[in-house]
């Protein structure tokens, strides 16, 4: 067995201040993950513990102080085929380090398998999660399937992944969504230090009662450089996305970029630590409310303790 804790802190100014109101917060994440293996056989296990404290700035929550994500998992190998089963459930009221905060409890299951044809990995997910919507004492069932297949070469590779889902909300919402997403990405190797690829993508949402279709295209170039034996790594990368809808009621632009330090410290607390500095900047325009607009300057500050 391989247990694995983080203690994870993020500064972050909160959006939509007044002016001359600079309020900061300091949120606090606390993860563990362990991984164990069934004598002798293929399979595995895997389980892991987030905790974070819920959004202060929700008020009448109803959430628990420190709302966690909990996720049970299995996996096996027969040949060259790879196969396995995930559960996880997630308390209202988090909020991860991408700020996206949890309106309602969910709980979610999904199995995978992918196979290696070579140089080409193929890989296919069927899923559904159940969102509990209290307002209106009902759920919110979201059924889903996704396949991707990665090309990876000494130099370079890529990747493409599909995903479609059917959201079904039941007829007193009368709103029932099909999403379908696509997604491109590459890298180019030049040296062996250094690596980096752009991303396009586009999710499309469709309404079936309303006829609303909304776009949401997105593009993003990383980088990944690790100069003194994978002992310290610096990564980056800018990203820029657009919502927009046929009935002119939404466009919304934000622009994302991101810098990533990771210090190996070795034999720390642990067996093998890391210690990574995240800082983070998005900037979003809103065209049809101004007051949806926003710039938010956020760092993280995380430590991985690894094999106790």
């Amino acid at each position: 067995m391989q247990l694995k804790a983080s203690y994870l802190e993020k500064r972050e100014q909160a959006a939509n201040t007044e002016p001359g109101l600079q309020e900061v917060k300091l949120r606090r994440y606390v993860n563990l993950l362990g991984t164990t293996s069934f004598g002798g056989s293929s399979l595995t296990g895997e389980g892991e513990l987030t905790y974070s404290p819920r959004d202060s700035l929700i008020n009448d929550c109803n959430c628990p102080d420190w709302p966690k994500i909990m996720r049970v998992g299995i996996s096996s190998r027969w040949q060259g085929f790879r196969y396995g089963a995930n559960l996880k459930s997630i308390e209202k009221g988090f909020v991860s380090t991408a700020d996206a905060t949890i309106g309602q409890a969910r709980d979610e299951g999904h199995f995978w398998g992918e196979y290696n044809l070579g140089p080409f990995n193929i890989r296919g997910t069927v899923g559904e999660s159940w969102e509990e919507l209290i307002d209106f004492n009902r759920l919110r069932v979201t059924k889903a399937a996704a396949t991707a297949i990665k090309l990876n070469r000494s130099l370079w590779g890529g990747t493409f992944a599909s995903s479609y889902g059917l959201v079904e909300q039941g007829p007193r919402l009368n709103q029932d969504l099909t999403v379908i997403t696509n997604t491109l990405s590459g890298f180019y190797r030049p040296f062996n230090v250094l690596s980096f690829g752009p991303s396009f993508g586009i999710k499309e949402e469709w309404d079936a009662n309303t006829g609303m279709r909304t776009e949401i295209p997105t593009t993003e170039f990383s980088f990944v450089y690790t100069p003194f034996k994978n002992e310290l790594r610096f990564m980056g990368g800018t990203s820029f996305t657009r919502t927009f809808n046929n009935y002119g009621l939404s466009d919304v632009r934000t622009l994302g970029t991101r810098a990533i330090v990771d210090w190996k410290l070795g034999k720390f607390l642990g067996r093998n630590d890391t210690l990574s500095f995240n800082l983070n900047y998005n900037r979003q325009r809103d065209g049809i409310s101004s007051g949806n607009s926003y710039d938010d300057l956020s760092g993280i500050l995380q430590l991985k303790i690894a094999d106790f």
